[in-house]
């Protein structure tokens, strides 16, 4: 057992003998990330940092209260219990507050072992340097190319424990490791820019070449665009701007949003909200997976699980206070910001389940259409009404060939009119970070 461990333990001891009418729980965490970046051909700086901190989460009657402060030990932590408990005579009563009991052994060995790299933080800074040279050596060669404007590579690891008075006890361990870059591409006078990204859970996974090529092509892919074609067309999404829809549609897919009035899945569960060829998994216990783990940030055990389902809503993600207020069990959703945030519903590793066909295929098979390879304005999407409209860049599809880029375009609906075409699905799903895409297909859009 390690010292974050005893002190979890201790303190949960003490704040048991205060009071037998109190819940209380505690979540710690320690983390430290690295980082070294290039500029211009030269190292351009290190950056370093450790952090640690408690959050303290007690329930009496209904009522929570809730301290949080940097650094972990038990005078702190005692502090915090004092606190919170201050709170808890201004707080709203609501007896379906409870904090979750003791859990069965989440299991999953084989999990744990792929989200731990002992090799992080151990790599010299001048070979990750030479890797970087790589990446840039990869982007330069692309077409028109001039300029690596920013290289970078950062790694993390944290630990954190749920602990609570009920018995509950839960501690999970992860890393990861990410390389950057960013290039701009030019023709003339005109000037096009593009970004590379990759992140895996080990360092020795990471595809430096791999991320200056794909930054080097989205530059220079969109030189010399032109206005794009107007009126109804296909719109084809790649894996890499996909993600930004399903951002928002995890954000939708909170019990608490739901439950505030803020999203347009309200009520809709077991009804048709997509195509039949749209399945949108969480899967937190996906090997390697970014947003992977064995508990939640209550300490429950999680599980893989179908949000919507050849179109059909199936559930909401869930904490144990959002799944109380319906009269339901928490699905293992509960996730924390950081320490010094209450738990809330998210998702873990969020992806739209790849179809058969390849990319190669769904082109070929669009009349006429865009490849939309950049979007600008998603933060704009209403969350209740789900209308859209946000500018694109891309390339253009006629008779099932790419024909060259367009810019300034603007493709416009409503969210659920967008999942309700979606037509072709490629085979290509691709992570970024926790989200997930393959390349998929609307059959048609509003393009001015």
């Amino acid at each position: 057992m390690n010292a974050l461990e005893l002190l979890a333990r201790d303190a949960v001891s003490w704040m048991k003998a205060r009071s037998a009418g109190t819940q209380a729980e505690i979540y710690l965490s320690q983390d430290e990330e690295r980082a070294v970046s290039r500029r211009d051909g030269e190292r351009d700086g290190i950056e370093a940092s450790e952090s640690s901190g408690a959050g303290v989460r007690i329930v009496r009657d209904g009522r929570v209260g809730f301290a949080a402060a940097g650094g972990v030990d038990l005078e702190a932590i005692k502090g915090l219990y004092a606190r919170a408990v201050e709170q808890l005579p201004h707080a709203e009563g609501d007896p379906r507050r409870v904090l979750p009991g003791p859990q069965a052994p989440a299991g999953d060995d084989a999990l744990c072992s792929t989200l731990w790299d002992d090799a992080l933080f151990t790599l010299p800074w001048e070979k990750v340097e030479r890797q970087l040279k790589e990446a840039e050596a990869a982007a330069m060669a692309q077409p028109r190319v001039a300029k690596i404007l920013r290289v970078e590579y950062a790694e993390s690891r944290a630990t954190a424990i749920v602990a609570g008075t009920s018995g509950l006890f839960a501690s999970e361990r992860g890393g990861s490791a990410s390389v950057s870059l960013s290039v701009a591409a030019e023709d003339g006078a005109e000037v096009q820019l593009g970004e590379g990204y990759r992140a895996e859970r080990r360092a020795s996974s990471l595809d430096f070449a791999a991320v200056g090529r794909e930054a080097g092509l989205r530059a220079s892919s969109l030189l010399g665009a032109r206005r794009a074609k107007g009126g109804k067309r296909a719109v084809l999404f790649e894996p890499w701007v996909a993600g930004e829809f399903f951002e928002l549609l995890a954000e939708l897919l909170s019990a608490d949003e739901v439950q505030g009035g803020r999203s347009l899945l309200a009520g809709k569960i077991g009804l048709v909200v997509a195509s039949p060829f749209v399945t949108l998994r969480d899967d937190p216990r996906r090997p390697g997976g970014l947003g992977s783990c064995r508990f939640d940030d209550e300490g429950l055990p999680t599980r893989d699980k179908a949000m919507i389902e050849a179109g059909v809503l199936r559930e909401f993600f869930h904490d144990t206070f959002s799944a109380a207020r319906e009269g339901l069990v928490s699905n293992g959703c509960a996730y924390r910001s950081s320490y010094s945030s209450h738990p809330g519903p998210g998702a873990s590793n969020f992806y739209l389940a790849p179809g058969t066909m390849t990319r190669e295929d769904l082109i070929a098979d669009t009349k006429s259409g865009l490849l939309v390879a950049e979007v600008l304005g998603m933060h704009m999407v209403d969350p209740v009404s789900g209308a859209f409209s946000v500018g694109v860049s891309g390339l253009s599809i006629e008779k099932g060939r790419v024909c060259g880029p367009v810019k300034g375009a603007m493709i416009s609906g409503s969210l659920l009119d967008l999942l309700s075409r979606i037509d072709g699905v490629a085979s290509d799903l691709t992570f970024q970070g926790s989200l997930g895409s393959p390349t998929f297909r609307i059959s048609s859009l509003d393009v001015a």
